[in-house]
């Protein structure tokens, strides 16, 4: 079992496993995925356990309350004290591991080091739970429609 950097090659893996997660939201484009990891590399990554492709994550400096617009590339200027977990998607042949709250741990820490305030998120597809489970709260500000009806927009601070 790994943590490793998304590189090109990565991505048809990528497409794979949003394609096999996300059945309440639609999945976004290669284009609109790989503009977030194009942004923030440092802290974007893939999970592997045994080769496979198991779990990903896409997060980016972000610097409005409101979270990004899905099916959309990122504005410019949106480097702020904000790290926005865009993503983090697990295989369900991988689910009851740990490996979502090992990749939450390891975007913990990549945020600390980077000097980010707090992440923030968008809960989808009835995931609060696990969220909640992470350290993140719930925040009374409304989500835009395409996130899908049970979306909570969520925020864990990470220093004051």
């Amino acid at each position: 079992m790994s943590i490793e950097s998304i590189v090109e090659t990565t991505w048809p893996e990528i497409l794979k496993l949003q394609a096999e997660v996300y059945h309440l939201v639609e999945p976004e484009s290669l284009e609109v995925l790989q503009d977030k990891w194009l942004r923030s590399p440092g802290s974007c990554f893939i999970y592997r356990d045994d080769e496979q492709l198991v779990g990903y994550a896409l997060a980016h400096s972000w610097n409005s309350k409101a979270p990004p617009k899905l099916f959309n590339k990122l504005p410019k200027g949106i480097e702020g004290s904000i790290l926005f977990l865009h993503d983090l998607a697990v295989s369900s042949n991988s689910f009851g591991k740990g490996i979502g709250s090992k990749m939450m741990a390891h975007l913990v820490n990549v945020a600390i080091v980077s000097g980010y305030r707090e992440i923030r998120l968008v809960s989808v597809q009835n995931s609060m739970q696990f969220w909640r489970k992470q350290g993140f709260t719930p925040l009374e500000q409304a989500v835009c429609k395409s996130y899908g009806d049970s979306a909570q927009l969520m925020k864990r601070v990470l220093w004051a």
